[in-house]
């Protein structure tokens, strides 16, 4: 089944909401990730009941991967906007194309899209939906002028008619930042996967091992995601150094999947922590049901989330993980076999590996992953988009934008 199947909704209230084509204009500044996951998963059902998409973003590398992704919705147009060092420009980009007349709604990814496109929209009065992909952290706010950054971002951020949130701890934590933001305009919309895309029928070559080097006791660890600060990386390298250094209990090899900003200096690190015949590190890979089936044991040492896809998927696949109590993930990992240890803290993070490669859970993991299946399907906050959607988008009586 192709993630990029538009699926027509069996619900005539939101067909008939939706009749004809409307077009929405997306913002993104980073087509990367989790947003280029939650576009994959969501946009098609949209695309089912009449919803065409200009998406405008970064005319860099990045964009035009997010671009050649997508290939599978139809209607796409995509709107390129110029990178200077590292800001975006964004605002004008997004402005020119409201100013068209064209577009029935906005959808806006992330906080800095959503600001931007806010101001660009000023004026205009396009109705607006911004969806939350991080959360808030303190580190933002603490140079000089955080305090009128707050400010200026909440100002913005009310004129939103909605703001997704894709989960409880996401919504309390914009409410925790910003000054005055009005709780009745924050949706929440679970995040979810295309649970079909790893039902046990899915099959795969198995060769994983093999192509590394690894014996049959060898503990295949994996850690996938982007080699930034967020995801915690290095704490987890120190946690490898000292399960080395104290004995691990079984050996293992640990295989990290991604890119990112930090990729060059964290393959230095792992040198220099003389870790090269533990870790292999590899590339971004489009397709990760492979290998995530062949692992031990998926490793998310994150350090913030909002609401992550990866261990759901993991879940899902019946694969272990060991996760962090950061925000967020926490949430996804709640009443699960996974588990947990604290976030940022490489002590614990080694605790919990040695535990892991001591006694592992992979039956528990392979029984609670029907249950995975029904927990974070994402057909119906797929639903609960479009249904959205055609609140936002649809005339009402006098011209009045209907409320979210």
């Amino acid at each position: 089944m192709s993630r990029l199947s538009p699926t027509a909704f069996e619900r005539p209230g939101v067909a008939a909401a939706a009749a004809g084509t409307r077009r929405v204009l997306v913002v993104v500044r980073w087509p990367v990730g989790g947003i280029r996951t939650h576009v994959l998963y969501n946009y098609p059902g949209a695309c089912g009941v009449g919803y065409r998409f200009t998406f405008v973003g970064p005319a860099d590398k990045t964009f035009n991967t997010f671009a050649s992704g997508l290939q599978g919705l139809p209607g796409c147009e995509f709107v390129g906007a110029a990178v200077r060092g590292s800001g975006c420009q964004l605002m004008g980009a997004v402005r020119q194309q409201l100013r068209s007349g064209r577009f029935a709604l906005v959808h806006s990814h992330g906080l800095t899209a959503a600001v931007q496109a806010a101001a660009a929209n000023f004026g205009i009065a396009v109705p607006h939906a911004a969806t939350v992909h991080d959360p808030l952290r303190p580190e933002q706010f603490r140079r000089l002028g955080g305090w009128l950054k707050r400010r200026v971002m909440a100002r913005l951020l009310r004129g939103l008619d909605t703001i997704v949130c894709p989960g409880q701890d996401v919504r309390a934590n914009l409410l925790d930042y910003l000054p005055g933001l009005d709780g009745n305009r924050l949706s929440v919309i679970p995040n979810g996967i295309d649970v079909e895309r790893f039902a046990p029928s899915y099959t795969w070559k198995d060769d994983l091992r093999d192509r590394l080097g690894l014996e049959p006791d060898v503990a295949l660890v994996g850690f996938l995601g982007r080699f930034m600060e967020q995801k915690g990386f290095l704490p987890l390298l120190g946690a490898l150094q000292r399960l080395l250094r104290e004995g691990p209990p079984r050996p293992f090899h640990l295989l990290a999947v991604g890119s990112g900003d930090f990729e060059r200096e964290y393959r230095a690190e792992v040198k220099r922590r003389g870790l090269l015949d533990h870790v292999s590190m590899t590339g971004f890979v489009m397709d990760i049901r492979p290998l995530l089936r062949q692992l031990d044991l998926l490793a998310v040492p994150s350090l913030w989330e909002a609401s992550p896809l990866l261990p759901m998927e993991a879940m899902t696949a019946g694969v272990p993980v060991l996760g962090t109590d950061c925000i967020g993930l926490r949430e996804v990992l709640r009443d699960t076999p996974s588990r947990v240890v604290r976030a940022g803290d490489e002590a614990a993070l080694y605790r919990g590996l040695h535990e892991a490669l001591a006694n592992p859970w992979t039956e528990s993991a392979r029984e609670f992953a029907p249950t995975a299946r029904a927990r974070f399907d994402n057909r119906p906050s797929a639903r609960m988009l479009v249904d959205l959607f055609a609140r936002l988008a649809t005339p009402v009586p006098g011209g009045q934008r209907r409320a979210a």
